[in-house]
């Protein structure tokens, strides 16, 4: 007869399955080190949000792949979050050369069953191409390799609330052609679209870097767009990746899609506001006309490397960000049929400029009297 060892692991095999998985199924009970069901290709991995939802996968025992073509050292902030973030063997980063090769999008994509898109343009491009080829070209690309992969049963792109094609920000139309293309391709993809979104991981690609920076480099002066007071509803990047998660386990929500704001809308002078009243340091604002700026902009000076001081304020994109109302259309999905209730932008908004003041070597201190959020 056989041996008892041999009966051990006769019994421990695990057995052959004769079928395909036609649907994922998640298990978000356990650790780091457990199994959750997913293997997530994050596309956009480096990025702030992109970070935050490979947190919140891994959080529960997901494995995650983060194609990227940043520098993948610890001169990276956001690799330095990566690389403590997940178990051993639960995370992988793949540098590619070309996002729009559809042969190196096959490879991350080659043991995955979830692809997440939450590539963007960046608020200080000036070229077309840049932003055809961030949020047009590239999750093209990603939605083909998709479609042709028969292991992927999940697919989360995140495209922006506002997007239209008349608009007259090129990211939010390129993010509308982008977003159509991408359905088109993919119809079972899930479309999420955030409005202005604000982090902590990097607050420099956010709009309180903007202001920050100014803070630092010009002495507590602010420089503002006469007219450039649009509504704003700021929603945390925490709650976006929660949202991702939450669609993924819903599967309802396929072929959905869902606009994400916070619960209250601010105009942008409101927002600036707060950040003054938390630190306590006296406003000192000087309204600018958009043609000064947009001359500024193209100055010799801020086309050599000067560009990197005044690229988070100066650039066309970011003054017209500030300039048009970004909110929620509210005949569409929101988190609540996502069940997720955000976090209001006052609760986070000491923490979003603690931030900051450590990112300027601590030019003021935060008064903890001035805001009892």
């Amino acid at each position: 007869g056989k041996s008892t060892f041999a009966k051990t692991r006769e019994l421990m095999r695990k057995p052959k399955r004769f079928y395909d998985v036609q649907r994922l199924h998640v298990t978000d009970t356990g650790r780091k080190n457990a199994l959750s069901g997913i293997r997530a290709t994050v596309f956009g991995g480096t990025s702030p949000l992109g970070a935050a939802i490979g947190m919140k996968l891994n959080h529960f025992g997901s494995i995650c792949v983060y194609p990227h073509r940043a520098t993948g050292d610890f001169s990276n902030p956001i690799f330095r979050e990566l690389r403590v973030n997940a178990d051993l063997g639960y995370k992988a980063a793949i540098r590619l050369m070309d996002f729009t090769d559809q042969n190196e999008i096959d490879f991350t994509l080659k043991h995955s069953n979830v692809a997440i898109c939450a590539i963007g343009s960046r608020r200080f491009y000036k070229n077309q191409e840049d932003f055809d080829d961030a949020n047009i070209h590239v999750p093209v690309t990603i939605a083909k390799a998709i479609r042709d992969n028969p292991e992927i049963k999940r697919f989360i792109y995140i495209s922006a609330a506002g997007a239209d094609p008349n608009s007259p920000s090129r990211m939010l139309r390129t993010k509308w052609l982008g977003e159509q293309r991408v359905r088109d391709i993919y119809p079972d993809v899930t479309v999420l679209r955030p409005t202005t979104i604000f982090n902590t991981l990097d607050p420099n690609n956010s709009p309180q870097g903007k202001w920050g920076s100014m803070l630092k480099m010009f002495n507590r002066t602010v420089f503002r767009v006469e007219g450039a007071n649009g509504l704003v509803q700021p929603v945390s990047f925490g709650d976006i990746a929660l949202a991702t998660i939450n669609a993924l386990k819903d599967e309802e929500s396929i072929g959905q899609a869902y606009e994400l704001g916070g619960p209250h809308v601010y105009t942008w002078d409101e927002i600036y506001e707060m950040f003054h009243s938390v630190t306590g340091v006296k406003p000192y604002i000087i309204p600018l006309k958009l043609e000064t700026v947009l001359e500024w902009a193209h100055s010799p000076k801020l086309s050599s490397h000067y560009r990197y001081m005044g690229k988070y304020w100066m650039y066309p994109e970011f003054l017209l960000n500030e300039s048009i109302d970004i909110t929620t259309n509210p005949d569409e999905k929101s988190f609540a049929d996502l069940y997720i209730k955000p976090v209001a932008f006052a609760t986070n908004v000491k923490q979003y400029v603690e931030d900051i003041l450590i990112y300027n070597s601590g030019a003021h201190e935060v008064d903890p009297q001035a805001f009892n959020g």
